[in-house]
């Protein structure tokens, strides 16, 4: 049964959010935001609750007629009384054009209805049209007592109220939908949380605010708007001292800036650029020094940054630009050591767009080991070693439940921050006999809990411990203490594959024909190599493989839409080496009654089912028996989609690189009227006894494979 929100809850999350904000962050108000705070609470309960759900609405301008909330009592005495603490006016002049952005184009066009000499926008226009003729050519005072105008009403105190929300939760937010959120269990949040603030004073938080809201606004400017906030912001005298969380907001509204206007206003661009020491923004600078002809200066920066390296993805930028601009180098350095790896493995075409699936299925054929780990498996390990540093430190405690990310990570200030508890904690490590044995215990004790780097589930667990038995742990803590201390750029970018084989783990890079290497992927890869693992690229090539493993699936259902209908019939037919070598078969119960026209079709009635497994009794059966297999069935995609919803509804994950007899048909069978099953088969004259029942439709579409299969080897 789904949860429910008593009555009144916006106003018990409410008073929740202003105690958080008066206990935490009054040391960032000013007497204006006081003001708002002692208004709303001198209101009754009745003016208190309007007032809530208007600050809690996405805009702040309100449509009059969508002011219906059966709670409130006497709402236009309500409104009245919000007006008079001046909590709520009318539209005015100042906010003019704001309120034109919001209300809709029919709104727009009827208000421009009233300007007079001056030819109107296509009716068919875009609202963006509409909007910009209304700024350019209405007058406020013309169109005030206009019933759109009338129509709504402004809430002026939703800026401050923007303002708490931002001190809240450090980022730009419109309401306390989280709340709601949390209370009906859909969002999950954190049980421990320091309660602190972001921001150690007013100046810093109000600086934050105010180029956040900067940032915000460049999603929707033009250039000219963003050259003018451009100059703007340059005049303004540098503040090296903003704090932290103001200085980071700064780095992206200039960068955001510069790229916004690197092709109109180059100088403003530049200008931008020196004022930022963010990694991308010294790359951007380089990049637009060269553009503009500035070889020496350009020159000079690049070889600055190899001097005094302090950013490995920077670091690799400035030795590949320098070769490749400066001393005719044809091929970047990832292009290089993507060449240098000519072993080519080929594995089966029908895994494209699912290339290390193949690989894995192909060591698996030659009795290797190998897991998809990528980022997940380095984020659990780093998660988990430092879940205490991480989430319950009194300095990386998160501020509030909802807070989504670490913000020492956020901000890569981690090790900074935490370094002797770090040390002292890989020490342990290192000194521990059984690495295996204190990861299971850690990943125990916290296991489920909420976090932002990874998911929890047994898969990545299993990999843990594989890694934790197999890897050298001082190498472990190498890495690990690499990535307290830069973790903005060790963060993604590992190995797609962990491999095991004679007791011996190694990782690769997974690189399809036409794959390129990433730049994060190479900075990942050195740092593993530093660290003494074993890394490797291993490229593929897309081949026919005669020894492909196959499941031939068949389903029988009791209708055709996966979300509501339900298995009735499972008919599997397994293919090694080109031969079928088993065969699985059950009756499902549906869990539902079977429609008599689905009986007339397959000869499936319900007394057939009542006794019959439901499918959670018989999914690791289905699981086992297409493992490490190539899903194949007539029409592919209706027996996938069933089975992965049947797979979802008892929380398992189904998901295999998948071939369709009837798309495999029409392009190497060619010439046959009809691709249906039954029509293919009497073509072909290929048996099928039962159609419509699981495993003879299963056995007919194996057969049309074996088929296939021989003209791709003859081709």
């Amino acid at each position: 049964m789904k949860k429910q929100l008593p009555e009144k809850y916006y106003l018990d999350h409410f008073s929740e959010f202003i105690a958080h904000t008066r206990h935490h962050n009054m040391h960032l108000l000013c007497d204006e935001h006081f003001s708002v705070l002692e208004r709303i609470d001198n209101l009754a309960e009745n003016e208190r609750c309007l007032m809530v759900r208007l600050l809690n609405r996405t805009s702040s301008f309100v449509a009059h007629t969508t002011l219906k909330y059966k709670e409130i009592n006497n709402l236009p005495n309500a409104l009245k009384v919000l007006r008079q603490q001046e909590l709520i006016t009318d539209v005015n002049l100042e906010k003019f054009e704001d309120w034109l952005s919001v209300i809709t184009k029919p709104e727009l066009m009827a208000l421009c209805n009233v300007i007079e000499a001056v030819k109107l926008p296509s009716r068919t226009a875009k609202k963006s049209c509409w909007f910009e003729f209304a700024k350019r050519h209405l007058v406020f005072d013309d169109v005030v007592h206009h019933e759109v105008v009338e129509h709504y009403l402004y809430i002026c105190v939703a800026p401050q109220f923007e303002y708490f929300l931002f001190l809240y939760f450090n980022r730009l937010e419109r309401n306390l939908s989280q709340f709601s959120m949390r209370d009906l269990g859909v969002m999950k949040t954190h049980s421990k949380a320091s309660g602190g603030s972001y921001f150690e004073n007013r100046q810093f938080a109000l600086c934050a605010y105010r180029y956040a809201k900067y940032y915000q606004r460049l999603q929707d400017s033009g250039i000219e708007q963003s050259a003018a906030l451009a100059n703007l912001l340059l005049r303004e005298p540098i503040d090296a001292d903003l704090g932290v969380q103001a200085n980071y907001q700064k780095e992206k509204v200039f960068y955001k800036l510069a790229c916004l206007l690197e092709k109109s206003h180059i100088n403003l661009a530049m200008q931008l650029l020196e004022q930022c020491t963010s990694a991308k923004a010294q790359e951007k600078w380089v990049r637009l020094l060269y553009t503009q002809g500035e070889h020496e200066c350009c020159k000079a920066s690049l070889e600055a940054i190899l001097n005094t390296p302090n950013d490995e993805h920077l670091l690799l930028f400035a030795k590949d630009f320098l070769l490749r601009k400066f001393a005719q180098k044809r091929t970047s350095i990832l292009t290089d050591l993507l060449r240098e790896h000519s072993h080519i493995i080929a594995i089966d075409e029908a895994y494209k767009g699912n290339t290390e699936q193949g690989m894995i299925a192909h060591y698996k054929r030659n009795g290797v080991c190998a897991w998809h780990t990528e980022n997940h498996l380095w984020l659990a390990l780093f998660s988990i070693v430092f879940w205490q540093e991480l989430y319950e430190s009194e300095h990386s405690m998160p501020c509030n439940e909802f807070e989504r990310y670490p913000q020492m990570l956020k901000l890569n200030h981690f090790y900074d921050t935490l370094g002797a508890k770090i040390d002292e904690k890989l020490l342990l490590i290192n000194s521990t006999n059984d690495f295996k044995s204190w990861l299971l215990k850690q990943a125990t004790f916290y296991y489920g809990q909420q976090n932002a780097l990874f998911n929890w589930n047994d898969k990545v667990l299993e990999q843990l411990l594989i890694l934790a038995q197999y890897a050298n742990v001082k190498k472990l803590t190498v890495l690990l203490k690499a990535m307290a201390k830069d973790f903005k750029n060790l963060k993604d970018g590992f190995p797609d594959l962990m491999v095991l084989e004679r007791d011996s783990l190694r990782f690769e890079e997974i690189k399809a024909p036409g794959d390129s290497l990433r730049r994060n992927q190479l900075v990942s890869i050195n740092q593993l190599s530093l660290c003494g693992f074993d890394v490797d690229i291993q490229r593929t090539s897309w081949q026919f493989d005669p020894n492909q493993s196959y499941a031939v699936v068949d389903l029988e259902t009791t209708g055709g839409k996966k979300e509501l209908d339900r298995i009735t019939e499972i008919g599997i037919v397994r293919i090694e080496q080109g031969k079928i070598v088993a065969k699985w078969q059950s009756l499902v119960n549906p869990q539902r009654r079977i429609p008599k026209y689905i009986t007339q079709l397959t000869g499936i009635n319900n007394e057939m089912v009542a006794q019959a497994p439901v499918f959670s009794d018989i999914a690791s059966q289905v699981n086992d028996f297409c493992d490490n297999t190539i899903f194949v069935a007539h029409n592919v995609n209706f027996d996938m989609g069933f089975l992965k919803h049947e797979f979802q509804r008892v929380g398992m994950l189904f998901s295999k690189p998948k071939l369709c007899t009837v798309q495999l048909a029409r392009k190497y069978l060619p010439g046959h009227p009809s691709y249906s099953l039954g029509n293919l088969c009497n073509t072909l004259n290929i048996e099928l006894n039962q159609h419509h029942r699981a495993l003879d439709d299963a056995m007919a579409a194996a057969e049309i494979l074996l088929l296939v299969n021989e003209q791709r080897r003859n081709d």
